[in-house]
């Protein structure tokens, strides 16, 4: 598989990249060096939203909120040292679901750009919460699955890397999720070689808890969002 799959087109004429490191659960005080890690290794999409608590990564103790580095002050550092420019990253947020009403759309919006220091963001999905977000689909733990180890056995790579490389070798975007090191650059590592149309089949055969992805989030927004949007 040669690396035509790094971006995907869309249908506004724009680019996403095929890979984003996804920044869910990621334990406080850990997003911003994974997100330098990250784009060092080549990444240019970096997943977030506001609800994540890690956007404006924040720690309560009594009444005292212990602010650490989060997202936005790791692409802030990454600009300022010129590694590279706000135009080479794709930013995705989401617009969680208590903020669907019209009027609360813009206040969520411009709250989500001041936490991550952005006068823009690429991708914004209104998102629609059905149980634990991104693992109520699938039962049990993606990466033990036997099929899944089978199939990383015979092509000689991880679970970590077939899993998204199936998902790019159907033509979606994957945001495989980490703070190590390590796990981040083997993440990556998906682009020059491809999964046997025979050992296709086998995926299919992972038992999931909902049979449609797509039901996380109900809608996308709009591309490149402007702080001044007027809504």
């Amino acid at each position: 598989m040669s690396n035509d799959l790094l971006y995907f087109d869309l249908n506004t004429g724009g680019r996403i990249p095929s890979v984003g490191l996804g920044t869910w659960q990621s334990p406080l005080g850990e997003v911003y060096n994974a997100v330098i890690t990250a784009v060092k290794a080549g990444y240019r999409h970096i997943d977030c939203a506001r609800n994540y608590d890690n956007e404006e990564e924040v720690v309560a103790l009594s009444y005292l909120y212990l602010i650490s580095f989060h997202v936005g002050q790791a692409l802030k550092k990454l600009f300022e040292d010129g590694v590279l420019k706000r135009e080479d990253m794709f930013i995705t947020s989401k617009l969680w679901s208590s903020d669907h009403a019209p009027e609360d759309v813009p206040v969520a919006l411009d709250a989500a750009l001041q936490d991550l220091q952005l006068d823009s963001i690429d991708l914004y999905l209104a998102y629609s919460k059905l149980g634990s977000p991104g693992t109520s689909w699938m039962k049990g733990d993606l990466l033990k699955k036997p099929n899944l180890n089978m199939i990383a056995e015979k092509l000689g790579k991880t679970t970590g890397q077939v899993a998204p490389h199936w998902g790019l070798q159907m033509g979606q975007s994957v945001l495989p999720k980490s703070t190590n090191e390590a796990r981040i650059r083997e993440n990556l590592d998906v682009f020059d070689w491809s999964i046997p149309e025979d050992l296709f089949p086998k995926f299919s055969e992972i038992e999931q808890a909902s049979t449609s992805l797509s039901l996380l989030f109900n809608a996308i927004f709009l591309l490149t969002i402007p702080k001044s949007l007027c809504w």
